[in-house]
């Protein structure tokens, strides 16, 4: 976006902000046209008023998913404040909140939840990947964007802050079910696309035990088409060495299908149990990242071997039994889960090597396969006492078993394949990471105002790893075993002033913390060219193990309900300071590594309201600015003053909504304007920058009768050409694209009560 593009957006979205903040607020109990109070559950100390709660936090609840057309993590993060998502594809895409990333292979700094289930990392198993499962926003209560560290109550991870979907329980009195189905089409290079879900909800015992049943299948287009070099040096390979010329016109497309079967049991007023069980099951054509001509846009996907349709899978499981008991003044929570993860990914990198060595496309290919199995168990008791003093107690424990293996292979016909089919490099990793913590707040209520805060946790780990390395390019068999131990406490303090039911003001200071982790293995004789023992292009020896990383984070907030609660307004301030940051390179040979950094400082503001303007006009809107950098050199990836990668400094959403009626039917008519600025995936800054695009959202929708209801959709209406995650060190570099404009229709028939 050009300098007057960008002050046209943000003197806009200014101008809304100061009339809201123009209006006096009078208490909405006067005045029956109110924004619904929004009740999060973030701390953990059961429903809380969002606007209470002294935390910047973005919620977005099931009606307004259905209303904005959110699909998926992509369409939500990128429309929060201080927020992106890297999307490296399935499994693999990467969430940045306040800048704390290092590079977009490295591991979650973000935690992801499923209600009371920990997802971080458990997306696809290729190594560094740190991505989460794209789980679906299929029959959502909401979602919660946590920004700042959350070390204290949600642990390693966090250390960003935390996502937290939380999808609608089993209702105990009433049958009802929804079927909602669409189509659509994507432009350029995309196709058709095709939606499918279905809700049931089953009192099987009035009032006292329910089952939910959530099924869907999503099927996208792809909207990349190889072009890359000519057909008849391909050809000649392809005779040669058995490999595979594809052209194919649909690559990247995806298939989503998944679904969720839950239980309530109202043991007794006081005791409930609960009990779900979650799959998701995802298959990609061709891995959606470009092969990018520096010199323009051309679109050139890596294919697999074979030419089949699916060149990533992963399987999704989860199972989390909870169990609540209310004694009154004390409410105990357990929460019992089961995770496990299996992907497979191949690569064909002939794209890459191929120029190197001064023709078009070779048969390399790079394939990675993995399991994650997670169990977690958390114990919580929670206090509702008489007087001043509230205690939440809690305890922790995980167990997560990693395994990986990645082969880099040159795949040939063995009759006339010189190398006979040959391994180049391969790795395994068995990895086993047990986890032990207690964690505890203590609140208390100085005067009636003003309350103090304080929380710590203290962790423990014990982890042992295993790797081997075999192939040519290894120069033989290698092996290491690492074992390791962290443990030590981060903590929290914060100051609440609440003066009246229209404004709250705090302070909070927060820690984090990420567990390091081993390094993965590199073929030695390919990375190591000089014999010095320093990773060729980074002039670095590469260590065994990547230590853990910290953080402080500082920040000052306010939230008004203004305008006879009519609208709210929101404004936080922040300054974190990063120790041990893990940036992850790719080398001369080009294989990645990952290497601990110095020292970052992030700081920024934000901003997030929304405005009932009449009984049918409402607005909502956000910005966000955030500068990050180096604060210390750090040898072989950047120097004191290097931007950290993935995040724009400027960000701006505006959405608005109409609500009326037409021949006595309910309709509704929505816009949503998200920005991004530029921003760079290296410290360098060098190479083409992503980001920097505008995207236009358009929803109508209409209840055709009492059951049946019917909207129109457009994403990315403009067609922008946005670049979501762009890498350059290799070859010609990489990237992924946004979908193209995106036109469909959706219709939603309900039943039951």
């Amino acid at each position: 976006m050009n300098s007057s593009k960008k002050f046209k957006v943000t003197a806009a979205l200014a101008s809304l902000c100061a009339c809201g903040m123009s209006t006096q607020a009078m208490g909405a109990d006067d005045n029956p046209l109110a924004l619904e109070e929004v009740v999060v559950t973030a701390t953990k100390r059961g429903e809380a008023s969002l606007q209470e709660i002294p935390m910047s936090i973005s919620v977005v609840s099931g009606d307004m998913i259905a209303k904005q057309g959110l699909v998926g993590m992509d369409d939500f993060l990128r429309s929060t404040p201080a927020t992106n998502f890297l999307d490296r594809g399935a499994g693999r895409n990467g969430i940045i909140i306040r800048g704390v990333t290092a590079s977009p292979q490295t591991d979650a700094t973000v935690g992801v939840y499923i209600d009371e289930t920990p997802l971080t990392g458990l997306g696809s198993s290729s190594p560094g990947s740190g991505g989460n499962p794209d789980l679906k926003f299929v029959d959502m209560e909401r979602v919660e964007v946590l920004r700042g560290p959350q070390g204290t109550l949600y642990g390693d991870g966090s250390i960003a802050g935390t996502v937290r979907v939380i999808p609608n329980a089993p209702v105990l009195s009433a049958f009802s079910g929804e079927i909602t189905g669409n189509v659509s089409s994507t432009a350029d290079e995309g196709g058709s696309n095709t939606m499918l879900r279905g809700v049931l909800n089953l009192p099987v015992v009035e009032d006292t035990f329910a089952i939910r049943i959530v099924a869907y299948d999503y099927d996208n287009s792809g909207y990349y088409k190889s072009v890359s070099g000519s057909n008849a040096d391909k050809q000649i390979w392809a005779g040669a060495f058995g490999g595979v010329a594809t052209d194919k016109d649909d690559v990247g497309s995806d298939k989503y299908t998944g679904g969720r079967i839950s239980a309530l049991w109202q043991v007794t007023d006081s005791f409930d149990v609960s009990l779900s069980y979650i799959t998701q099951d995802i298959e990609q054509s061709g891995i959606p990242e470009s092969f990018m001509n520096l010199g323009g846009t051309q679109r050139a996907p890596f294919q697999k071997l074979d030419g089949s349709d699916e060149a990533l899978g992963m399987d999704f499981e989860v199972t989390n039994l909870e169990m609540n008991l209310d004694l009154g003044q004390i409410q105990i929570t357990s929460s019992t889960s089961m995770a496990e993860t299996t992907s497979l990914q191949d690569r064909d990198l002939g794209l890459y090597f191929g120029p190197l060595l001064g023709v078009d496309d070779i048969p390399l290919f790079l394939t990675d396969s993995g399991e994650i199995e997670s169990f977690t168990q958390e114990l919580r008791l929670n206090t509702r006492l008489d007087g001043p003093w509230q205690f939440l107690l809690g305890a922790f424990y995980q167990d997560i078993e990693n395994k990986q293996r990645q082969d880099f292979l040159f795949e040939g016909d063995p009759a006339a394949d010189p190398f006979g089919g040959a391994l180049l490099f391969g790795s395994k990793l068995n990895e086993d990471i047990e986890q032990l913590a207690f964690f505890g707040e203590v609140t208390f209520d100085i005067t009636d105002q003003l309350t103090a805060v304080a929380g710590v946790r203290h962790y423990d780990y014990d982890q042992t790893a295993s790797d081997s390395a075999d192939g040519l390019f290894n120069g033989g068999s290698s092996s290491n075993t690492l074992e390791a131990e962290d443990s030590g406490q981060t903590y929290k303090l914060g100051l609440t002033y609440i003066p009246s039911d229209s404004a709250t003001y705090y302070a909070t200071f927060a820690q984090g913390f990420r567990l390091g982790g081993p390094q993965a293995d590199v073929p030695s004789d390919l990375c190591d060219l000089n014999g010095d023992g320093l990773v060729d292009g980074l002039g670095v020896a590469l260590p065994d193990q990547i230590d853990s990383d910290e953080l402080d984070s500082f920040e000052v907030g306010a939230k008004f309900s203004l305008a006879d609660g009519r609208a709210i307004f929101n404004v936080a301030a922040y300054q974190v300071e990063w120790e041990g940051i893990p940036v992850a390179r790719t080398a001369d040979c080009g294989f990645g590594v990952t290497l601990n950094a110095g020292e970052a400082q992030n700081r920024g503001v934000e901003v997030e309201g929304q405005w009932l303007l009449s009984d049918i006009w409402r607005v909502n809107y956000g910005l966000s600015y955030v500068k990050t950098e180096l604060t210390s050199d750090a040898p072989g990836l950047g120097v004191s003053g290097d931007r950290l990668p993935g995040t724009p400094e400027f960000q701006a959403l505006l959405g608005m909504q109409a609500d009326f009626s037409v021949a006595g039917r309910p309709m509704f008519a929505r816009a949503d304007i998200a920005h991004a600025g530029e921003y760079f995936n290296n410290l360098q800054e060098e190479g083409p920058s992503a980001g920097d695009f505008t995207t236009i959202n358009l929803r109508i929708g209409a209840d055709i009768s009492e059951r049946i209801s019917l909207d129109l959709f457009a994403r990315n209406l403009t067609d922008e050409e946005g670049l979501t995650w762009v890498e350059t060190e290799i070859g010609d570099g990489r990237a992924n694209f946004i979908r193209p404009r995106t036109i469909g229709v959706e219709i939603r028939a309900l039943f039951g009560q």
